[in-house]
């Protein structure tokens, strides 16, 4: 049983008064029953069988202790067959094969304490009649569920690591998965914890099962995104990491600040990481990746199933993938250099520092300032230039990953269309190009490049 609590903030207490999902009040029992757990994992699951209980393998152990696997099944009303029968099976494997090894432990309503493989797990049933997510909230809460779930259980003393690692149902983890956040946590330790990482995102490579379209097409997508975070870094943009929900641990803290997963049907990886980033850094962690599916999938109406499954279309009416024209980071780096600029000179006219950091044949700072306008990042900066505090971190939330990727997009549309992204890695001055080089070759190194930065 847990002998310390851990000092919790007042976000911490107050998201878990107001904010929590019902789940969580079952973290008590278990904090009040077990031995602390060295960390946590949550794994979200809709329409998985045998996917997931690979991935439950590969969950490795931890050096300091028993890891604890959350496990949320979940499904909407209107899910398709396939999904249903998916979810019944594995739920029929996990306990059956656990009430073979231990007695089923009921925390609370629909959250039960299992032991599968010689892991413990905590299964959050939402698949059930009555228990299903509401239409328009998938992904995104059924993370929050799994998530609110490990913030309270830390908060009970009932763990011991406050990183709470998010991850998939169909991917490998590397066998130092755990025990890398913790060192992370022990190198940034501080007197006041809170100005440490406020997440962590882990390596990553997709699998190719599938050496014909369907394989090339992963590898294209997976170099777009290798591309796209370098050429914000070559901006520098302080949004230049991956935002792949299977690739995080949040710190508790943090997540509790910033009042957790957005309740979405996609993208909330995208959207907590950018949130995170105004109370603390997002930074990498480096080392043996977590390897990601590259299946096609429909399971959410945007992402990497859903890109390999438009890469493969594109690709049969003889279309290229696309990417953004390296010169719109340009020119992103130019609102980024005027908003540091603002930092030390804050009485500044915004038109006057844009024309002063554009370079004159690449970038037309008029127009450049017109866009920010009709976006209102202008006025944003100009706003955050009046409140009291840190001025930097003012000016950075006024621009936040939202903003830095809608302003890409309308310099795309207004400046720069996408090119072809063969042509676009030929062209991008912060890539170190091969044409020559395989598909294959062209994302280890651009991986590469983005390790040594």
């Amino acid at each position: 049983m847990p002998t310390q609590l851990p000092p919790l903030g007042k976000a911490e207490h107050k998201y878990l008064e107001r904010h929590a999902e019902p789940e969580a009040a079952g973290a008590r029992v278990l904090a009040e029953s077990e031995a602390p757990y060295a960390a946590v994992v949550v794994i979200p699951a809709y329409g998985e069988a045998e996917s997931l209980l690979r991935t439950l393998a590969s969950v490795p152990p931890c050096r300091t202790g028993t890891p604890l696997i959350v496990l949320v099944i979940n499904q909407r009303d209107e899910c398709p067959r396939w999904a249903h029968d998916a979810n019944r099976r594995v739920l029929a494997a996990l306990r059956s094969t656990s009430a073979r090894e231990t007695p089923i432990r009921v925390l609370c309503e629909n959250v039960q304490h299992l032991r599968y493989a010689g892991h413990q797990i905590v299964v959050i049933d939402r698949s059930a009649p009555g228990q299903r997510l509401p239409a328009r909230q998938g992904v995104g809460l059924a993370r929050k569920i799994g998530a609110d779930f490990a913030l309270a259980l830390w908060a009970r003393g009932g763990a011991e690591s406050p990183w709470i690692h998010c991850t998939d149902a169909d991917v490998r983890l590397p066998g130092d998965y755990f025990d890398r956040a913790t060192e992370t946590l022990s190198a940034n330790r501080r007197p006041d914890s809170r100005r440490g990482p406020a997440a962590l995102v882990y390596d990553f490579r997709h699998a190719i099962d599938d050496t014909r379209d369907a394989g090339k097409a992963i590898l294209e997508y997976e170099i777009f995104l290798r591309y796209y975070v370098l050429g914000l870094r070559s901006a520098g943009s302080v949004h230049a990491y991956h935002t792949i929900g299977s690739t995080l641990a949040v710190d508790a803290r943090a997540y509790a600040q910033v009042r957790g997963f957005p309740k979405r049907e996609a993208a909330e990886d995208f959207h907590l990481l950018a949130k995170l980033a105004k109370v603390g850094p997002v930074e990498p962690l480096r080392g043996e990746p977590i390897v990601l599916s590259g299946r096609e999938s429909e399971r959410v109406p945007f992402g990497t199933g859903h890109a390999v499954l438009r890469a493969r279309a594109r690709a049969c009416r003889g279309e290229p993938f696309l990417a953004y024209d390296p010169r719109n980071f340009v020119w992103l780096g130019v609102w980024i250099k005027t908003l540091d600029s603002l930092v030390d000179r804050p009485s500044s006219q915004i038109p006057q520092l844009l024309q002063a950091h554009a370079p004159s044949s690449e970038v037309d700072a008029q127009h450049l300032a017109r866009i920010l306008e009709q976006r209102g990042a202008i006025e944003r900066a100009r706003r955050a230039l009046h409140k009291r505090g840190d001025r930097r971190r003012s000016l950075n939330e006024s621009f936040d990953a939202l903003a830095t990727l809608q302003l890409i997009h309308a310099l795309a549309e207004q400046v720069h269309p996408a090119l072809p992204l063969e042509r676009a890695l030929q062209s991008a001055p912060f890539i170190d190009h091969d044409p020559s080089a395989s598909v294959e070759a062209q994302r280890i190194q651009l991986a590469n490049l983005e390790a040594a930065g």
